[in-house]
């Protein structure tokens, strides 16, 4: 049975939490395109994607805790996706497209690739072009990959300007990780594209972090530009933007679940219950996201901590009030269901605190 047939409005997926800044990227890209308007969506920040802190630098086997339990985590959020009847879906997260494209294979539902989406818009391009991204990205030669079929070469940062970017992103003081944009974390970024491309030669970069075009966006660039930290002829390519222009372009098509959403809740599930809400707009989804955002910090900074990556964001669940199977369907699951912004003021500092306990 295609889900495509039963609905009025296509319906657009969108898998975050590695990053939860990244994913309100994604949906301000899409809410850029007027073509989004015909399509209902459905974006999950599940931070249970990512990395734990003490997790991030190290090396890991497919066999380790750590791997096992962001696998079946992703197959069950995957799952959970088809449960909610999005036709296509993308993935805002460079680097988890080595984990998904192995479990992807076995899931009936249109995936709208971005690494490969980003390598075809520079098809046709001749010269060497720079792949920024965290360290897995970078050895998982995902980008490298993706432009070699377009017959395009492709380079990378030195170890002491990669070394930099890790900073820019993970940095607990100043990183972007950190749900905040630093002068620090701009002038690492810049100085290692000052330094690339004074030694390579290239004038394109890519993007290759889903949090990188939070702190090197159009409008900053130009900033950087104006003010002597870019060389002026350097183009810097969004990634998030080719995938949200393909998500919004691409007919999609899905098929049911033929088992219950319960069996597929592997031995390493990592889950944690979304606050979920339906809203009327991708830019209400926004709204609402930057204040779980202020809360979080302002909850966090009372207790002198601080953001810690990507997994010590609450996971959130977004969705179109049109898609009203979407509500039935997350109720049969026990999870509430809010469509107004102020419910925060009364249920925030709980849910936050019930999220925190499970790191104390």
């Amino acid at each position: 049975m295609k889900i495509k047939d039963n609905f009025k409005q296509s319906r657009i997926g969108i898998i975050g939490g590695m990053g939860n800044e990244a994913m309100v990227d994604l949906m301000a890209k899409i809410s850029s395109l007027p073509e989004h308007k015909e399509c209902q969506f459905v974006a999950f920040g599940n931070a249970r994607l990512a990395y734990k802190p003490q997790e991030i630098l190290q090396q890991w086997l497919p066999t380790d805790i750590p791997e096992l339990r962001k696998f079946d985590t992703a197959v069950y959020t995957l799952r959970l996706m088809q449960y909610l009847a999005v036709d296509r879906l993308g993935l805002a997260c460079n680097s988890a497209h080595e984990l998904f494209r192995r479990i992807l294979p076995d899931i009936p539902v249109t995936f709208v690739d971005m690494i490969k989406q980003t390598a075809t818009s520079l098809q046709g391009y001749q010269d060497t072009v720079l792949v920024m991204g965290v360290n897995s990205l970078i050895e998982s030669g995902l980008y490298q990959t993706a432009l070699t079929e377009q017959g395009i070469k492709a380079t990378q940062p030195a170890v002491e300007n990669q070394v930099k970017i890790m900073e820019a992103i993970y940095n607990p003081d100043f990183g972007i990780k950190t749900a905040k944009i630093t002068q620090q974390a701009e002038t690492l970024l810049c100085e290692v594209i000052c330094d690339e491309i004074a030694k390579q030669g290239c004038t394109k970069v890519i993007l290759g972090c889903t949090e990188l075009p939070l702190a090197l966006t159009a409008s900053s660039c130009q900033r950087f530009k104006a003010q002597g930290m870019l060389p002026l002829n350097v183009e810097v390519i969004d990634a998030s933007m080719a995938l949200a222009q393909a998500l919004v372009s691409t007919q999609g098509q899905s098929e049911a679940l033929i088992q219950p959403l319960v069996t597929y809740q592997g031995q390493h599930l990592d889950w944690a219950t979304p606050l979920a809400f339906n809203v009327s707009s991708l830019d209400q989804a926004i709204m609402i996201q930057q204040r779980i955002f202020d809360y979080t910090v302002h909850y966090l900074t009372e207790r002198n901590q601080s953001l810690a990556g990507s997994y010590f964001h609450l996971p959130t669940l977004f969705f179109s009030e049109s898609a009203t199977d979407i509500k039935q369907k997350l109720v049969a699951l026990n999870i509430d269901v809010y469509s107004d912004i102020n419910i925060l003021d009364k249920i925030i500092t709980n849910k936050l605190a019930n999220y925190y306990s499970d790191f104390e």
